[in-house]
């Protein structure tokens, strides 16, 4: 299983406004045995499109040691974005990552792009 020290501190904190509501295992096994662990990020505003909830993503890269991928759930073509372990070992850090995959699914929704 994937552990990440101290991680519940992450919950309450920010990442490109939104808040991160909750910090937990994602309890779905890997296909290829990769690990994963989920960030809920509160909706705001409407709740509609990039503002309603979103599960981000950490998954241990099985085939990369010490690499990680960062995502939207859903999204993943269109979000993702490698992370060394080193780059993920305390909260301030995490909410950086987050944000950069919470900027790229603001983008997916503020145009056309579509992830096919």
């Amino acid at each position: 299983m994937l552990k990440i020290k101290n991680i519940g501190k992450i919950v309450g904190m920010y990442a490109n406004g939104r808040e991160i509501i909750e910090a937990g295992d994602y309890d779905v096994p890997s296909k290829n045995g990769s690990e994963y662990f989920v960030f809920k990020i509160g909706k705001q505003n409407d709740g509609e499109d990039y503002d309603k909830e979103h599960d981000i993503v950490l998954r241990k890269q099985p085939e990369a040691n010490g690499k990680y991928y960062m995502f939207r759930m859903g999204l993943e073509l269109v979000t993702g974005v490698v992370v060394d372990f080193d780059e993920i070992k305390n909260p301030a850090d995490i909410c950086h990552w987050i944000r950069n995959v919470l900027v790229k699914t603001q983008t997916y929704y503020q145009t056309d792009n579509v992830p096919f």
